[in-house]
Protein backbone atom coordinates (compact mmCIF):
# COMPACT_ATOMS: atom_id res chain seq x y z
CA UNK A 1 0.00 0.00 0.00
CA UNK A 2 1.50 3.40 -1.00
CA UNK A 3 2.42 5.95 1.66
CA UNK A 4 1.73 9.69 1.40
CA UNK A 5 4.12 12.00 3.25
CA UNK A 6 2.37 15.20 4.32
CA UNK A 7 4.18 18.55 4.24
CA UNK A 8 4.90 20.30 7.55
CA UNK A 9 1.70 21.52 9.22
CA UNK A 10 -0.63 19.30 7.16
CA UNK A 11 -2.40 16.40 8.88
CA UNK A 12 -5.11 15.30 6.41
CA UNK A 13 -5.90 15.17 2.72
CA UNK A 14 -9.38 15.09 1.17
CA UNK A 15 -10.06 13.48 -2.19
CA UNK A 16 -12.90 14.05 -4.66
CA UNK A 17 -14.00 10.40 -4.39
CA UNK A 18 -16.07 11.20 -1.29
CA UNK A 19 -14.34 8.63 0.92
CA UNK A 20 -13.02 9.67 4.33
CA UNK A 21 -9.84 11.77 4.11
CA UNK A 22 -6.36 10.35 4.53
CA UNK A 23 -5.20 11.40 8.01
CA UNK A 24 -1.73 11.47 9.54
CA UNK A 25 -1.04 10.82 13.20
CA UNK A 26 0.58 14.29 13.46
CA UNK A 27 1.08 17.36 11.24
CA UNK A 28 3.79 16.58 8.71
CA UNK A 29 3.33 12.83 9.24
CA UNK A 30 2.32 10.15 6.77
CA UNK A 31 -0.66 8.00 5.89
CA UNK A 32 -1.31 4.88 3.82
CA UNK A 33 -3.52 5.40 0.76
CA UNK A 34 -4.98 3.15 -1.91
CA UNK A 35 -3.24 2.69 -5.25
CA UNK A 36 -5.94 4.78 -6.96
CA UNK A 37 -5.42 7.69 -4.58
CA UNK A 38 -1.64 7.48 -5.02
CA UNK A 39 -2.08 7.65 -8.82
CA UNK A 40 -4.40 10.66 -8.42
CA UNK A 41 -1.79 12.45 -6.28
CA UNK A 42 1.01 11.76 -8.74
CA UNK A 43 -1.08 12.81 -11.74
CA UNK A 44 -1.42 16.39 -10.42
CA UNK A 45 1.29 18.76 -11.58
CA UNK A 46 3.63 20.09 -8.91
CA UNK A 47 3.18 17.26 -6.41
CA UNK A 48 6.39 15.96 -4.89
CA UNK A 49 8.05 19.35 -5.27
CA UNK A 50 8.08 22.45 -3.10
CA UNK A 51 6.83 20.53 -0.07
CA UNK A 52 3.71 19.06 -1.64
CA UNK A 53 2.55 15.51 -1.03
CA UNK A 54 3.45 12.60 -3.27
CA UNK A 55 2.13 9.05 -3.52
CA UNK A 56 5.66 7.63 -3.58
CA UNK A 57 7.17 6.80 -0.18
CA UNK A 58 10.20 8.79 0.87
CA UNK A 59 9.90 11.44 -1.84
CA UNK A 60 9.20 14.40 0.46
CA UNK A 61 12.38 14.96 2.44
CA UNK A 62 13.45 17.78 4.71
CA UNK A 63 16.66 18.27 6.57
CA UNK A 64 17.26 19.95 9.88
CA UNK A 65 20.96 20.20 9.06
CA UNK A 66 22.43 23.68 9.35
CA UNK A 67 25.32 24.77 7.22
CA UNK A 68 28.64 24.42 8.97
CA UNK A 69 31.77 26.55 8.95
CA UNK A 70 35.07 25.62 7.32
CA UNK A 71 38.51 26.13 8.81
CA UNK A 72 40.83 26.58 5.83
CA UNK A 73 43.90 27.02 8.09
CA UNK A 74 43.81 23.36 9.15
CA UNK A 75 45.37 20.80 6.85
CA UNK A 76 43.23 19.24 5.51
CA UNK A 77 40.44 21.81 5.79
CA UNK A 78 37.89 20.86 8.48
CA UNK A 79 34.16 21.42 8.71
CA UNK A 80 32.89 22.54 12.12
CA UNK A 81 29.46 23.37 13.55
CA UNK A 82 27.51 26.41 12.36
CA UNK A 83 28.13 28.23 15.65
CA UNK A 84 31.94 27.78 15.60
CA UNK A 85 33.22 31.23 14.62
CA UNK A 86 36.71 30.09 15.61
CA UNK A 87 38.24 26.71 14.81
CA UNK A 88 38.23 24.56 17.96
CA UNK A 89 41.46 22.92 16.79
CA UNK A 90 43.72 25.81 15.76
CA UNK A 91 41.79 28.96 16.82
CA UNK A 92 41.65 30.48 13.31
CA UNK A 93 38.48 32.16 12.06
CA UNK A 94 36.08 29.86 10.18
CA UNK A 95 34.19 30.59 6.95
CA UNK A 96 30.52 29.78 6.25
CA UNK A 97 29.88 26.67 4.17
Amino acid sequence: MPVVQFPPGCSSLRFADGLPPAKANRPGGYSNVSDERAKAINSMSGNGTAGLVNGNPGTFVTSARKNGRWCKACSPARLWNAWSALCPRCGSPTEPE
